[in-house]
């Protein structure tokens, strides 16, 4: 198994009342995914975060959006509650390849990246509303968040 890092952004949702929606969810988004004709690779497998021993593995929607970056859509129940959370992981490369790949890559790998999270986002919330999930919060957006994965 080669160890991966990531790093990127993620959203947070907290649905009052919709704890037993998780796999209801996961098929609305996939499906607000096609009907949106969106040409995303979308599909649900486990992905697992952490270390090699202490690492857990959470079933998400996971779209690929090219060989170093993924958005993983997970959902968690706490007792009545859903906790939704988006993330845009981009595999994290060492120093050395960092700087040579800084000076090769290119904006629009990036822009790319960002309307693809975005079109995740927003088939997202249109899910929640398809199922009539009702937010408790507004949203949380991170600036930086790291996993590492052992795949």
């Amino acid at each position: 198994m080669a160890k991966q890092s990531f790093t990127g952004i993620s959203y947070s949702y907290i649905f009052d009342g919709a704890g037993g929606s998780r796999d209801q969810l996961e098929q609305t988004i996939l499906s607000e995914l096609q009907a949106k004709q969106y040409p995303l690779k979308a599909t649900i497998k486990e992905i697992k975060a952490g270390g090699m021993f202490f690492g857990t593995k959470e079933q998400c929607v996971a779209i690929e959006v090219d060989k170093e970056a993924q958005i993983a859509i997970s959902n968690t129940t706490v007792g009545s509650y859903l906790y939704v959370e988006l993330y845009l992981m981009v595999q994290e490369k060492s120093a050395l390849f960092a700087a040579f790949s800084a000076l090769t890559d290119n904006v629009f790998k990036q822009q790319k990246r960002n309307a693809v999270f975005e079109a995740a986002k927003e088939a997202t919330e249109s899910a929640f509303a398809k199922l009539g999930l009702k937010q408790s919060n507004n949203g949380y957006k991170s600036d930086k968040r790291e996993t590492k994965s052992e795949d």
